[in-house]
């Protein structure tokens, strides 16, 4: 029969690898998470139009035209991260330098 502390080196073992794939999760942000935060930033300017205009308006952003197509990320200090977007619209093609931040499992826009 085995004694229970012959088992902890075989949890430790396994536990490492785990923990050491947990903290790879927290690499810069993908194209779908930019996607998200900037139609998010988009929708919230859109409802801000609206209300200011009493309704009159439906605002500026035509979300469901707008596809992020390329993010190129660069990691910086406290966790944020610099990175290169291409984004198409109706209007074109434009790419922005914008800078984001994993809070609480979230992506967030960092603005200075």
């Amino acid at each position: 029969m085995f004694k229970a502390a012959s088992f902890k080196p075989a949890y430790l073992v396994l536990a490492l690898p785990l923990a050491a794939s947990a903290c790879g999760q927290s690499g810069a942000p993908t194209k779908s998470d930019i996607q998200q935060v900037v139609t998010a930033k988009m929708e919230q300017a859109n409802k801000d139009a609206s209300d200011n205009s009493l309704g009159l308006l439906k605002g500026p952003y035509d979300v469901n035209n707008f596809a992020v197509t390329g993010a190129d990320c660069t990691p910086k200090e406290n966790g944020i991260y610099t990175c290169a977007v291409t984004a198409q619209s109706k209007g074109g093609t434009n790419t922005a330098t914008l800078s984001f931040k994993k809070t609480n499992g979230v992506w967030t826009l960092v603005t200075n």
